[in-house]
């Protein structure tokens, strides 16, 4: 049996799986193309806390790992939308309605560099480009290669720093993209104390707020691995699902498991199959046999 299938299976007679584990493909580099894009640095400037930072752009997006959504019948693109679908009809079914936590999502992984940076961003702009509601894309993640580093926000006040002083608002920390609908709230720039403010009841106050100001809106939290970090057992009782990234061929299922337990205090868990090696009986979304991997 296949490794996923396997976690699946456990998380299903457990009754704490969303059915179906959804595929997802990064799009391919061109071999002859240099290495990962290097973090895009504001030209004003990194935003300190208290000061409007310069709204993000397409092409900064895109340096970040954005896909091309011109390609409209794209492979990825295509896989983006079975995905965001998905998590739309748990987030904001008519059972879950009256659950103030319905409209978070996490998204994390066993270990690094299964690409969950990368499906969070495509997600939450996946449904920023239907208009049909606000996404705010919330990055707890430092990590040289996170999103917020890769935007040049790394000096940029955010969470943190909403969460340790009581006079700042979430609304003037939010930074805005060019896509109208999607809005992005960094880590923040307290790392010292990073370990520290995730384990506070004011930490959990600060997210479930997050939630609770806009109803109709869907906040996807960017998390740290699980093996690797503390933040996603931490927040899985305080989100309404999460979305485990697990890259094919590569990540064990030990890993998985281990992941898996870590959070399962969340009552919604989906697993997401990244990085699968295409062949030519794979034919949805487009023709042809390509590798696809994180940038």
């Amino acid at each position: 049996m296949h490794l996923i299938e396997r976690a699946a299976e456990r998380l299903r007679q457990s009754g704490n799986l969303n059915h179906g584990t959804a595929h997802l493909l990064q799009p391919a580099m061109n071999p002859a193309e240099p290495g990962p894009i290097q973090p895009c640095p504001s030209p004003q400037g990194l935003a300190p806390a208290g000061r409007r930072h310069p709204v993000i752009d397409d092409q900064a997006l895109q340096s970040a790992g954005m896909i091309d959504w011109t390609r409209e019948r794209s492979r990825v693109a295509e896989e983006f939308r079975i995905v965001q679908n998905q998590i739309l009809r748990s987030a904001f079914a008519p059972e879950t309605a009256f659950e103030s936590n319905s409209n978070l999502v996490m998204l994390t992984s066993a270990r690094p560099g299964e690409g969950k940076s990368f499906a969070s961003l495509n997600i939450a702009a996946s449904i920023a480009r239907q208009r049909d509601r606000e996404v705010l894309l919330v990055d707890i993640d430092s990590k040289a290669d996170a999103i917020g580093r890769k935007l040049g926000l790394a000096e940029a006040a955010g969470l943190l720093n909403l969460v340790s002083d009581p006079s700042l608002t979430a609304d003037s920390l939010l930074i805005r993209t060019a896509l109208p609908k999607l809005s992005i709230l960094p880590v923040g720039t307290d790392p010292e104390r990073r370990g520290e403010l995730f384990a506070t009841r004011q930490m959990a106050r600060v997210i479930r707020d997050l939630g609770q100001a806009n109803a109709d809106r869907l906040v996807i939290i960017d998390a740290p691995p699980c093996l690797s970090s503390s933040e996603p057992s931490l927040l899985a009782p305080i989100v309404g699902q999460i979305v485990l990234i697990v890259e094919a061929e590569r990540t064990q299922r030990q890993e998985v498991e281990a992941a898996l337990d870590l959070i399962q205090a969340c009552p919604n868990l989906t697993l997401l199959l990244n990085k699968i090696q295409l062949s030519t009986k794979h034919s949805f979304g487009a023709y042809g046999s390509k590798y696809y991997y994180a940038s």
